[in-house]
């Protein structure tokens, strides 16, 4: 019974063990070719060599500038994905073969221009919102016009009445009439003054 028990937990370690292995011997990568990349790289026109353009791997240390003719080499392992950047044009990816058989990689990489639209930017003489405000504060504003009054000259008083202008036609009606109403007003009007024995009594 213990023979048939140890017999059986050699055998279930046998199959663990084998099991294990195969599966490590598929996660363990595979070595990659080391490749020489090198190439031109232009301008959408295909005439322009592009100068100080960044040529790299993302998330290696490898990495290199293509030059004042535009070219550049930088070695390179098989299945890579090689980026090419450059301020004024689109970034370019470029995977390496996986399947190649040689140790270089030549090719010729045309970038297209980029428009960047930058956002409308007001220069102010004022570093603050707040000191904006106080400049509007502090600002005088012209002061409206406003509508002037007629000058009233001064009542004309004369010295004399040989002085005085004489009277028209209408100023005389005018105080032939104001005579009437008053004579008209005192036969109604109570005098403020009683006189007995000529003597007044208010």
């Amino acid at each position: 019974m213990k023979q048939s028990l140890y017999y059986f937990a050699a055998t279930f370690l046998l199959v663990l063990i084998t099991s294990l292995a195969v599966q490590a011997q598929h996660t363990l990568p595979v070595d990659k070719r080391v490749i020489q990349f090198s190439g031109m790289v232009y301008a959408s026109d295909s005439l322009t060599a592009l100068e100080d353009v960044a040529v790299y791997v993302p998330g290696t240390t490898r990495g290199t500038h293509t030059r004042k003719s535009g070219y550049f080499s930088m070695p390179v392992l098989s299945g890579d994905t090689v980026v090419f950047g450059a301020l004024g044009y689109e970034k370019l990816y470029l995977i390496v073969p996986s399947e190649t058989t040689e140790n270089y990689l030549a090719r010729k990489i045309v970038l297209e221009r980029k428009e960047n639209k930058l956002p409308t930017v007001d220069v102010m003489p004022w570093a603050t919102e707040y000191d904006l405000r106080l400049a509007v504060l502090r600002t005088k504003l012209p002061e409206e016009p406003k509508d002037k009054l007629p000058v009233i000259p001064p009542p004309v008083v004369y010295k004399s009445i040989t002085k005085m202008p004489a009277m028209d036609a209408e100023a005389n009606f005018r105080y032939g009439q104001k005579i009437l109403q008053n004579q008209q007003e005192s036969r109604y009007r109570v005098p403020d003054i009683l006189k007995i024995f000529s003597i007044p009594i208010r």
